[in-house]
């Protein structure tokens, strides 16, 4: 119990360290609101926001924007966890922490684990608000339990991976971001029949990548309002779940 306050104390520090990219996060939310706040005193008729209205106000480009918003919103518990995580475990070793917080009594292991546990859940937090927010502004309604499970598959998944990484480098955030990027558009080839290698290899390409035909699976099923599909979800669990065992694994023999 002494050992897992402790590290409950550090993981507050850790959230002390980061209130500049906290304070970024929320600026960058409070932009997503004010643009839909926007857009609805521009274009708000029958209970949303017209695009045809839109489109008579602004054109082509007005709507572009609206709708790359609306995609740059569906990242955003990415971009939440990696900026929140990024350096979780590499910036203590680049400072020199590491040995300090090794001669400590509570475990790595622990220290990390919770470190992850806050700073995860302060991600999920700001996803879970803004974009229901976003939703109810725009569309008049949310799409329910759905967007709330799409969000802690994103944070699991790409919290875990983060992590993982930030045991090597320092650049896990970008590697992070990286394969998320590399695993869009080699799921988007096999899903057309383009993988630049045969069948079986292309298969183990995927299932070893970051699990994107799972996280469109559970996307879809938000914003088509359709049954949440479960079994994708519990394989994000578990590939959230055997990222953070390598990571504790590897905790146990990386050099300090």
């Amino acid at each position: 119990m002494r050992a897992f306050r402790a590290a409950v104390e550090l993981a507050v520090l850790e959230l002390r360290a980061r209130q500049q990219r906290i304070m970024a996060l929320l600026a960058f939310a409070g932009l997503f609101i004010a643009t839909a706040a926007t857009a609805a005193v521009l274009a708000h008729e029958h209970g949303h926001v017209e695009l045809d209205t839109l489109f008579q106000i602004g054109g082509y480009p007005l709507i572009s924007g609206v709708l790359l918003l609306g995609w740059l919103l569906g990242r955003f518990p990415l971009i939440a966890t990696l900026v929140l995580m990024s350096g979780i475990v590499a910036a203590d070793r680049d400072v020199g922490h590491a040995r300090i917080l090794a001669a400590r009594p509570t475990p790595r292991a622990l220290l990390y684990g919770v470190r992850f546990l806050v700073l995860g859940a302060l991600a999920y937090l700001l996803s879970a608000i803004l974009m229901p927010l976003f939703d109810l502004i725009m569309l008049g309604a949310w799409a329910g339990p759905a967007l709330l499970v799409l969000i802690l598959a994103h944070v699991v998944v790409w919290g875990s991976l983060t992590v993982l990484l930030s045991v090597f480098t320092r650049l896990d955030a970008w590697l992070t971001l990286l394969l998320a990027m590399f695993a869009m558009v080699w799921d988007t080839l096999r899903q057309v029949g383009m993988l630049p290698v045969v069948p079986p290899m292309g298969d183990i390409i995927a299932f070893l990548l970051p699990p994107q035909a799972q996280l469109f699976a559970l996307e879809s099923a938000f914003v088509g309002i359709q049954p949440i599909p479960w079994v994708a979800f519990w394989f994000c669990m578990a590939y959230g779940a055997v990222a953070l065992l390598l990571a504790w694994r590897a905790l146990a023999w990386r050099e300090l």
